[in-house]
């Protein structure tokens, strides 16, 4: 018989009781903890961090012993504390249970602080199988951070290949073995970007695990009785969950719960969404920006103060990727690489075979019933011709046909100095979608394009410096140069290079030395983006004079300079943050006295027969991931630039993966077309307050009773 590590013995005792403590922190030597930091992509072992700026000791409470963590570096991307297994161990054993808890309590008197825990397997090749949970806590605010941590078997008969995230009990990235946990790891978000202060101070306590685990819940030693595993709802057959559809019927019932459920528009709301209690400010007819009492808003058409809480992507789209028929109990799969559209077919069961002539009213419905005044990016046309709701949307480009090659980090983008590039833009305006809301008063306004990849802050200029000799962009650059420089024996000083003549500097594809250019490579990276945002503005205005540009929904950039160049020319700067806290968000480059839009976030639980939480998950049940929301719109809406926050995302992903892979539980809806009511309560009773809240300015509010 294999021997029972320690960690194992210590829990099997306790299975009885439903729990057990992981550690004696009263005993634990503290010394064995190792500050991290991850300072490459969350799927890489985190490095140890010898550093000050964290340091750890044991503190003695009114309730027993915590780990008191403090942390001051803000040069530190993801700083937080490693726990290595216990002495003589090679591995935790946290096999017997599901669930990994401990108490959190923020020390900090005026700033929320992000902690969140994370278990990983060893390392293999580059991979590594590990699972997260976080949470942002307000000021000395104590709760019980919650990680559900699905178990697989690597030894599992059941094999399912390219899913993020496979079902529980078979192996894939986020299905931990159990009995070899070589980490556990309290980690945050960088303080130089989500803090106020450049600084976190925390307590962790009472660590302990929960839930005895009693295996996967289906069949995945025996092939024969796991397939299908999808039913012809779309849903996973093996789990059952609150408010699942097991028949037809089920949908009518279903929607007789909600319609008997749904509540009106807010009081204090205008047909906009804006507060009729706050300030008559100037109506201009359209959306508009304004600063009032120190902080930034958005004001509707009839000159009322408009907080955009918005859902992304209402659409009943959410096509994924073709996978074996044995998967699906339909047998059914679609055509060429995407799978079977469980939600058309699940809205006609539905609401009827003409679903479309119901649907989007009861959408608007639903956005009054729940607080939410804005339709975000991706959704429908429909939708937003319906006028109940604001909306925004995104002039899509296509059809370009000059660019700049790929360069490492910096994916092949458009070359913005070509004439192209201009008539790509204007084309945009002439979608029916665009033309369409063109002079609607209920468009809020516009964004072109999504999470551009820019690379480091060289990248741009490297790529347009490769390029052939007769792209736009390189003919600039080397004008630029020539501009400066005079003469080539000029540039070849700085440089170090030998070119015999400018037009040897525009055939030229190979890069300089990267220090001794980097002066100049950076001057034409500013040029470019510089160019770009003054395109996409001119191209707003002059279709739509009277609507916002909304800039390009950043995400993933820190430098400092893509911030100042969207900021010179967006009426409203949008960033896509994945966070479980914006309280104090900055970033460099980004003006402080400028209007910013937070266009994505979300949060997430695996509780609904859905196998990946990612990006931010948030516990373990629809009420975990309720707060998390609830404590994320708090920061939002304290953050004297912020003028809206857009949940993304409408829909869950489908289970087999959307056309990049992503099957995340992130929907406000499943893809039964049935709410999260945690979620849709939450973001109710904020909007009923969300205005008197910004201005306040005080966390302290009724929200979490």
């Amino acid at each position: 018989m294999k021997q029972m590590s320690i960690a194992a013995a210590f829990c099997s005792a306790f299975v009885l009781a439903g729990g057990t403590p992981l550690m004696n922190l009263e005993t634990y030597d503290v010394s064995r903890i190792v500050p991290v930091d991850f300072t490459a992509p969350l799927w890489v072992t985190p490095k140890p961090v010898k550093t000050d700026g964290i340091k750890v000791e044991k503190v003695k409470t009114e309730n027993g012993f915590a780990l008191d963590v403090r942390i001051t570096d803000d040069t530190l991307l993801n700083p937080g504390i490693l726990l290595p297994p216990p002495k003589g161990e090679l591995y935790w054993d946290l096999s017997r249970y599901q669930h990994l808890c401990a108490d959190i309590e923020n020390m900090d008197d005026d700033q929320q602080v992000i902690v969140s825990i994370r278990v990983t397997n060893p390392l293999v090749g580059r991979r590594q199988i590990a699972n997260n949970s976080g949470f942002g806590l307000n000021p000395k605010e104590k709760r019980t951070l919650k990680l559900y941590y699905p178990q697989a078997d690597e030894f599992a008969k059941c094999r399912i290949d390219g899913l993020r995230a496979t079902p529980p009990g078979i192996p894939g990235l986020k299905n931990i073995d159990g009995r070899r946990v070589d980490a556990i790891i309290f980690w945050g978000h960088n303080l130089a970007v989500y803090s106020r202060k450049h600084s976190a101070h925390y307590r962790i306590s009472n660590i302990r695990l929960e839930k005895p685990y009693t295996g996967p819940g289906a069949p995945v030693d025996d092939p024969a009785r796991f397939y299908p595993f999808i039913d012809r709802y779309g849903q996973y057959v093996h789990q059952d969950w609150p408010d699942k559809i097991h028949s037809d019927a089920d949908f009518a019932k279903r929607l007789d719960e909600e319609k008997r459920s749904l509540k009106p528009r807010i009081a204090e709301w205008n047909k906009w969404g804006g507060w009729l209690k706050g300030p008559q400010l100037k109506a201009t007819g359209f959306f508009r920006t304004e600063k009032y009492q120190g902080k930034w808003f958005l004001v509707d058409p009839d000159g009322r103060l408009f907080f955009s809480h918005g859902i992304n992507a209402i659409t009943p789209n959410a096509l994924g990727r073709e996978r074996d028929p044995k998967w699906y109990e339909t047998g059914k799969v679609g055509r060429k690489k995407y799978n079977f559209n469980f939600i058309h077919d699940n809205l006609k069961r539905k609401y009827g075979s003409d679903y479309q002539k119901v649907y989007w009213d009861f959408v608007g419905k639903r956005l009054q019933s729940w607080g939410i005044n804005t339709i975000g990016n991706w959704s429908c046309m429909e939708v937003q011709q319906k006028h109940h709701t604001p909306y925004t949307m995104e002039l899509r480009l296509a059809g370009a046909k000059k660019w700049i090659p790929k360069m490492e980090g910096f994916r092949k983008f458009y070359d913005v100095f070509d004439p192209d590039f201009e008539r790509v833009l204007r084309d945009s305006t002439k979608a029916p979608a665009a033309a369409a809301a063109k002079n609607d008063p209920w468009c809020i306004g516009f964004f072109i394009c999504n999470e551009i990849k820019w690379g480091d802050r060289t990248a741009i200029a490297r790529s347009a410096f490769s390029a052939p000799s007769d792209t736009a962009s390189k003919k600039e650059f080397v004008g630029m140069l020539e501009t400066k420089y005079i003469t080539v024996a000029a540039l070849n000083r700085k440089w170090g290079t030998d070119y015999k003549n400018w037009n040897e500097v525009l055939n030229l594809t190979a890069l300089p030395d990267p220090e001794k250019s980097f002066e100049d490579m950076l001057a034409f990276n500013m040029h470019f983006l510089d160019r770009f945002y003054f395109l996409c503005r001119k191209t707003v205005k002059e279709f739509s004079p009277n609507h916002l540009y909304l800039g390009s929904r950043l995400h993933l950039i820190r430098h400092p300079e893509a911030y100042a160049a969207a900021a010179r020319y967006a009426d409203v700067v949008s960033r896509n943050i994945y966070s479980w806290s914006m309280d104090g968000f900055r970033v460099a480059g980004l003006p402080k006295d400028k209007p910013i839009m937070i266009t994505e976030f979300h949060v997430a639980v695996l509780d609904r027969g859905i196998f990946n939480a990612d990006m931010r998950p948030s516990g373990v049940t629809q009420d975990d991931r309720a707060h998390a929301y609830l404590r994320i719109m708090q920061g939002i809406l304290l953050h004297p630039q912020a003028v809206g926050a857009h949940y993304f995302c409408w829909n869950n992903q489908p289970l087999t993966g959307r056309l990049d892979g992503e099957n995340f539980a992130i929907g406000v809806i499943d893809c039964c077309d049935t709410p999260f009511r945690e979620l849709t309560a939450m973001m109710r009773k904020i909007s009923e307050n969300m205005m008197q809240y910004r201005l306040d300015g005080k966390y302290e509010c009724g929200w979490d009773q």
